[in-house]
């Protein structure tokens, strides 16, 4: 059906964001198959959310070195 992603800095972010959200959502359909997953807490969640945007440029530069 789709997905709707935000960032707040940039394209690269939302690219980011886009590409791990179809894999997490993928990931989180696996993991309901076993059981019932332990969830991230606020903090652990801001704290992931901080490191992925500091690590959006490694990614953003694999990808354009993949296209082009």
């Amino acid at each position: 059906h789709g997905s709707t992603v935000v960032a707040t800095l940039n394209v690269r972010q939302a690219v980011y964001r886009a590409v791990y959200a179809e894999m997490a959502a993928r990931l989180q359909s696996e993991a309901l198959k076993l059981g019932s997953p332990v969830y991230l807490t606020t903090g652990e969640a801001a704290g992931a959310a901080l490191a992925n945007d500091q690590q959006q440029d490694r990614a953003w530069n694999l990808w354009k070195r993949e296209v082009g």
